[in-house]
């Protein structure tokens, strides 16, 4: 178990709580320059992106198309450039440093910060341009780098942000000064929006100003797992190394977690289809009782720097010279390339993950059996999280704890939490009964029967997944091996089934690209030095010692495979023969999974995620068993049912111990592990 205290981490609230704020925010900053930059002003930017040869050609091109005037175009231009753009300016950042100082005292404790690697970017920030790809699980994420630039001095980055945060009225200003550029989440079929788009972010690049901060993953993960990534950021900034306009970028993946999750309420009913509320000034306000609450720590670390230079070196950038230099051209070849780094961004975002038990607890203590049970006594979750902390630091995560003795942790881990959890005077551990919020507890189409379930089992999934996404392989493979029951099983037969899993789960999960065989092997590797299996040859057994062990892994992806049998079920016994699109269709087969925890078919009310739901769709029509067809002018969802049962099949072999309408669930182990 780590502690950070006097370790590579520094705590930077702590010179914080001791001399003055306003002091610190305006302390002297001198920063030099990347060696590239041109040194422009933001308004030199906005005004190098609208004469650009590329959108002078294309302005021309367009009022042709459109049979209007060039004038007009620019003007659309102008616009769409005025909304997008940011305005960097030092005194916001100074003002921030102070506000944000403030806050994060008054919320947590403390924020760790792995000084190496702080160091490693002050080295290499003047050489090239720099890239900061942090993981997406708060709010807080947004300026929390910009924050921790400025206290080590280091150059500040512009930031990707949502327009819809310009809902902030007032603030919005102030986030365009920190360096916040406002984009679309969407801009298919606007050619106009697309290319300024592209040459505001590529002449950052080529220009060298500031660093650039975005999301890969696209939007807060809900779930706490890593996203797909998003690539049309990414794409674009490629395409610049691609096309040799400049000589090398530094891709710097920074991990993000917290001991508790500032949204974390929010987000429980926004999984069960409460919608987002939209951003606003008054729901800033409204948000300020956080302030009141305690929050932990949290936890950053700058991950090792990726140079596209060295990560690329054996792909032939020679096949651009025939292209004209104001011309993008992106290969096939260069979008899978760009796919690889952003899959392999995120595992560099698991692997310097550091979290608090807390996550071990809730996955624990989200199991069905230990909800029937009434909760888990901390003597059993101490031994939980002493053995899973040994698999997880084997992925390259950290479990961190700060107490003298791991029970005194946790205790105070569940201290922390006691807002939905609960220690009772029996020392067991469990959700809270009452976490309905008034304002909030009528969710159309749920029982609120059901919600009373449902919100501790969505908050057990966002935290539970911290954990769960850092051992995926290990359950894959244990998963795998229970099909067999106890009986020997074949190394080839389970790799088979592996595969198999990876999948039907790629959706869930992020998966890098023909990594099969690299990742099965780690993770039986683990099994077998952590004793949980035995391998003889190519045989693989369960050890009889480790029985509870290898049942927990096999049993935390079944939750996710349930709930795709019974979506793939809804399908099957629909007598619809069209379905609305994704976002309506998606609540029927909510409501459809509802039905089968009332009929007892299912037990787990982590199934009720729309989190897994849409996860599921989206699967279903990457394997061509669910497609969009426009009827009578409404595009509609059309299953294919023969391909829907076979996907059925698959997921069978991996609920061979639970009866299709009567499935039971792991058990409550009576003693320590």
């Amino acid at each position: 178990m780590c502690s950070l205290n006097g370790g590579n981490f520094i705590d930077i609230l702590e010179d914080r709580r001791k001399t003055s704020d306003i002091g610190w925010a305006l302390k002297t900053w001198n920063v030099p320059p990347c060696r590239h930059s041109l040194k422009r002003t933001p308004p030199e930017i906005k005004k190098h992106v609208l004469s650009s040869e590329k959108i002078k050609s294309l302005i021309k091109q367009l009022s042709e198309e459109k049979g209007c005037t060039e004038e007009e175009i620019e003007e659309q231009a102008r616009d769409i450039i005025d909304e997008m753009s940011h305005n960097f300016s030092f005194k916001v950042i100074r003002f921030f440093g102070y506000v944000l100082s403030k806050f994060m005292k008054s919320v947590y404790g403390r924020i760790f910060v792995n000084k190496k690697g702080m160091e490693k970017i002050a080295s290499i920030s003047n050489q090239y341009p720099v890239l900061f790809l942090p993981t997406h699980r708060s709010y807080a994420d947004f300026l929390l780098v910009s924050y921790v630039c400025f206290y080590f001095n280091l150059p500040v980055p512009v930031i990707a942000a949502g327009l819809d945060f310009l809902g902030l009225k007032y603030l919005s200003f102030l986030l365009r000064g920190a360096g916040a550029f406002f984009i679309r989440r969407s801009f298919v079929g606007d050619r106009l929006y697309k290319e300024l788009f592209s040459e505001y972010v590529q002449t950052h690049i080529e220009g060298c100003e500031f660093p650039i901060e975005f999301f890969i993953e696209g939007t807060r993960s809900r779930s706490a797992k890593s996203l797909v990534p998003k690539l049309g950021m990414l794409q674009v900034i490629l395409d610049m190394y691609f096309s040799s306009r400049v000589s090398d970028i530094i891709v710097v993946p920074i991990s993000i977690s917290y001991d508790r999750t500032l949204e974390e309420m929010l987000y429980a009913y926004e999984l069960l289809g409460v919608p987002k509320p939209k951003e606003s000034t008054k729901g800033l306000i409204k948000a300020r009782k956080v302030m009141s609450d305690f929050h932990g720590d949290v936890y950053v670390r700058f991950g090792e720097q990726i140079s596209l230079r060295e990560y690329f070196r054996n792909y032939d950038r020679s096949v651009h010279n025939l292209h004209p230099r104001d011309l993008s051209v992106t290969l096939k070849k260069e979008q899978l390339l760009c796919r690889d780094l952003a899959n392999y961004v995120i595992r560099m975002h698991q692997c310097n993950l550091l979290i608090s038990p807390f996550p071990i607890i809730s996955l624990v203590i989200s199991q069905p059996a230990v909800v029937r049970a009434g909760g888990v006594h901390i003597d059993v979750l101490v031994d939980y999280v002493y053995w899973l902390e040994e698999l997880i630091r084997r992925t390259g995560a950290t479990i961190c704890a700060s107490g003298e003795t791991l029970t005194e942790s946790l205790i105070q881990v569940v201290q922390c939490h006691s807002n939905i959890v609960q220690l009772d005077e029996n020392l067991h551990v469990s959700f809270k009964d009452a976490l309905i919020q008034s304002s909030t507890s009528h969710i159309p189409r749920l029982r609120n029967n059901t919600v009373k379930y449902a919100i501790p089992a969505m908050l057990g999934y966002h935290y539970g997944n911290q954990v769960i996404q850092l051992l995926t392989h290990v359950s894959m493979i244990s998963l795998a091996m229970t099909c067999n029951g106890n009986d020997i099983s074949v190394q080839d037969t389970i790799f088979h089934r592996y595969k198999n899993l990876r999948r039907l789960l790629q959706r869930e999960f992020v998966f890098e690209r023909e990594t099969e065989e690299k990742d099965f092997m780690h993770a039986l590797r683990s099994l077998k030095e952590e004793n949980i299996i035995s391998m003889e040859g190519s045989n693989l057994m369960p050890l009889p010692t480790a029985i509870d062990k290898f049942e927990f892994l096999s049993s935390l992806l079944l939750h996710f495979l349930e709930s795709y049998y019974v979506i793939c079920q809804y399908f099957l016994h629909s007598e619809q023969e069209f379905h609305p699109p994704c976002k309506k269709l998606s609540l029927q087969c909510q409501g459809y999974i509802e039905n089968a925890l009332l009929e007892n078919s299912i037990s787990d009310y982590r199934c009720l995620s729309l989190d897994i739901v849409n996860n599921c769709l989206a699967f279903l029509v990457s394997q061509h068993a669910l497609s969009t067809i426009s009827k009578d002018g409404e595009s509609l969802m059309h299953p294919n049912h023969p391909n829907i049962s076979n996907i059925l099949l698959d997921l069978e072999v991996f609920l061979p111990a639970f009866e299709k309408n009567n499935y039971s669930r792991l058990s409550l182990p009576a003693a320590k592990l």
